[in-house]
This record gives C-alpha cells, structure tokens and sequence, in this order.
C-alpha cells in the first residue's frame, strides 16, 4: 500500500497524455499498442461504494475521446453538460424518461438492406428479456419475421425517415387481417405490399410476409398479438416524437469528441427495448464505420462506453462477442456493476467472457459473498478480508501488474472548472487516521 499522494492536476494530467484515471488516483495509458492491454474496465462495488464518483465522472471530467455515458436520472447530462461543451465537445441528450424533451433517435434511419433490417427486427424483439428466458421461442421468432416483413415494407416503399416510427409499424400491422387470408382474400397490408410487385423480382419484405401468412388464422392472430406485445409499451407520442426529430449520427462520434448522455430510468423498465436497441446499434455502426471508412480500420477520435449501472440499464445484443473486438477499433467499454451476479443475470454464461475481456478490473467493496470470493482469488487474501475490506478502499486488477489495494478518491477532491483546467481540492490528510493505516497495511 503506497503512502497518500497530491492528486492535484491528476484530471488534467489524464486528458494531456490521453490517460485512464483510477480510483486509487492513478493515471493510466490508454495506447494499447505500448502498454498490450485494451482499455476495458468492470467497476464494482455495492450501492453507494462511490462508482460513479470515483471511476466514471473522473474520467468524464478527462475528455479522454468521445463518450456513451449510460446516465441514470439524468445527473451526469446536467451536471458536465457545460464543462464538456467549454471542452469543445457536442453533447447529446438521448432521454427515454422524458422522450419529448430528448434529441432525436431513430433506429429506422440507420437501415437499408435486409441484413440490417433482421438486426432491427432482432433488437426489437429481444432487446428487453434475458439471454436465458425459458419462455417458448416459437412466438418470438415468427414475431421477428413479421416484423421485418413490416420494416422491409417501410424501407422498400421509400417511406420517409420522418414517417418511420412505432405507430407506424403499429398502423401497417392493423391492416393484417388473418381471418381474410385464411379465407383466401386480400387484407389492406395485402394491397399495400402486392403494389411493390413487379416482374423482375419479389421484394424482400413480400417473400418475408409469406413466410408468415401461410399460418392458420389463429396463429397469425397469436404472432400478430406478441409484435403488438413486444412493442406495445413503446407506441406513445412520447417516443414518436422523440423519433421525429433530427437523428444522431453515429459516425459523428468516432469522428469528432462527442458526449452522448443515454437518460434511463432505474426503476422503469419499459423503454428497455428501444435503450438497448440504441446501445447495440451505436457499436455495430461504429464498428461499420471503423472497418470500411477508416485508415487501419481504427476510429480517429476514441469512443468509450461508459456503461454505469451495467447489470440493470443496459442489454447490449452480442456484447459478449463485441468486447471481445472492439479494441482494434479505438472502442471501449468501462461497464459499473454491483456484483458479478447482475452481469450473470443479464449475459448467463456469457457473463465471464465479458470479465475475460476486461484488462482492468476495480472492486470497491460489498456484500455478495461470490464475489467477495472471486477478488479474495485474485488478491489471495481471505474472504474475511475482503468481505472486511475498509470502507472507501478499493483493489485494482491490471492484466500483468500485481494487485493494487488503495483508498479511493471520491470526486470531492477535484473540483471541475468551467475551463480548459481541472484542478483537485487539497489533499485531506486526516482521511489517514491512525486506525485506517493500520487496517489498509494488513492487506
């Protein structure tokens, strides 16, 4: 355990070298190629350890690249929104607890071909339920053909990106009339799609509806039931009008420093769908943009998933294969959890895969005895110890680096300027009492 250090200009220390900034008050290189490491984080610690403050605003404060900050409440967005703009940066307001109060994002202007339009249609089935759901998949996944039935109509009739949103979708799916088609009529959505017709080739989304419609009647009312389902709570004008606005451009972000703030709700769950669906395109199109417009295949201006409160805000479609690539990118993930066991009740098996590809790992300390257990591991002291641990300490984890147990630096000791400097509150020397040196120096 080092002895207390100044941690004064640490902020602005980061942001000049590029840096990552430890809850320990350590600075970090984030150049892959000279330290072999990427740049994935995982946080944890139990409600009120100091996540947010010591890990994820510090190094928001840094303007290290361009941000993805998962913002629960909205806290992040008011409190850093002129800082960041002073920076030089565009911030963006993406708020799914007040739609109407949100900059734009439409999910239907990012597609074209029918390889995006399955991905869509897959987002916005699975977006909102667990990897492990052992509900009949038989419904769902019919859903999801109909529903890129629906969105390839959208997108082959040229159907205005200002026109595309969930009543729409909601609109064309009314027109369906199993009963008609079992009796062999056309139904209005059967007219609407038959004009897209013509002799040199079926549309798309024409050979996907007829994977649908030849169901008996009451099985297409029961796979017309589950889309109205999965998309029910997220047809409200709210939502329609958010999807009206000017959209985000994806590639803006790779492109220049950008702060995009994702206002979730951590109580209200029904807008998972469309947050999850935001975050999951956000990386495949930057991912996209990497690979076919980028020298190297690596993004001019870094981009950092700040993803606070992991295990209940955020579902990212294959994130498990994503993190496992997206360093070559210049892309990044800091992912705050409480416990391993919100990572494995929202990845499953997939959870240790995620903490495989993560070369920093913080623990700031907590309750759940699994992973006490797990830190106790890789600090090889005991679970006593760890489940013991000093409140405001934390252990740091570095791939090739041995453990590192510290006192964390809550961000009461930096005080943010509304300028190009950052400086930090003077160093409170009687935060070492005699008593916690004692206790820190057994680890």
């Amino acid at each position: 355990m080092r002895e207390p250090q100044n941690f004064e200009k640490n902020i602005r220390n980061a942001s000049e070298s590029k840096s990552m900034i430890l809850p320990n008050g350590d600075i970090v290189s984030m150049d892959g190629y000279s330290t072999r490491l990427n740049n994935n984080v995982i946080a944890m610690g139990t409600s009120g350890a100091s996540k947010t403050r010591s890990v994820v605003t510090p190094n928001l404060l840094a303007g290290v690249g361009s941000y993805i900050i998962s913002d629960p409440k909205g806290n992040l967005h008011s409190k850093y929104r002129r800082y960041l703009e002073e920076r030089g940066y565009e911030v963006i307001r993406l708020d799914f607890i007040h739609p109407e109060k949100s900059d734009g994002y439409n999910p239907f202007s990012y597609i074209n071909t029918p390889s995006e339009i399955m991905k869509l249609s897959h987002y916005l089935t699975y977006g909102g339920k667990k990897t492990d759901s052992r509900a009949d998949p038989y419904w769902d996944n019919n859903a999801e053909i109909l529903l890129s039935a629906i969105i390839g109509y959208m997108v082959e009739s040229g159907m205005p990106d200002c026109e595309k949103n969930i009543s729409a979708i909601t609109g064309l799916l009314s027109m369906i009339n199993a009963q008609k088609i079992e009796d062999g009529e056309n139904c209005k959505f059967d007219n609407k799609i038959n004009e897209l017709r013509n002799d040199e080739k079926e549309p798309w989304c024409y050979m996907q509806y007829q994977k649908i419609k030849q169901a008996p009647a009451k099985t297409l009312d029961c796979i017309l039931t589950t889309v109205y389902a999965n998309l029910g709570s997220l047809d409200t004008p709210e939502i329609n009008e958010m999807m009206l606005k000017e959209t985000i451009d994806f590639s803006m972000i790779g492109r220049e420093k950008t702060a995009v703030f994702v206002e979730v709700s951590d109580t209200d769950r029904s807008r998972d769908t469309l947050v999850n669906t935001f975050y999951t395109q956000a990386m495949n199109a930057l991912c996209t943009f990497a690979d076919e417009e980028c020298p190297d295949s690596r993004l001019p201006v870094p981009v950092r998933f700040m993803l606070d409160d992991f295990g209940t805000n955020c579902r990212i479609d294959g994130f498990e294969n994503m993190i496992s690539n997206i360093r070559s990118r210049n892309i990044s993930a800091m992912i705050v959890l409480q416990s391993e066991s919100q990572l494995e009740n929202g990845y499953g098996f997939s959870a240790h895969t995620i903490m495989d590809n993560c070369d920093t790992f913080i623990y700031m300390g907590g309750n759940d005895v699994e992973t006490a257990l797990t830190i106790s591991r890789r600090a090889n002291k005991s679970l006593t110890q760890i489940l013991d641990m000093p409140v405001g300490t934390n252990w740091v984890f570095r791939r090739g680096d041995k453990p590192r147990f510290s006192r964390t630096i809550d961000l009461d000791e930096y005080t943010e300027m509304p300028c190009e400097t950052v400086r930090t509150r003077k160093y409170k020397d009687s935060f070492w009492n005699t008593d916690d040196m004692k206790i820190i120096q057994e680890f």
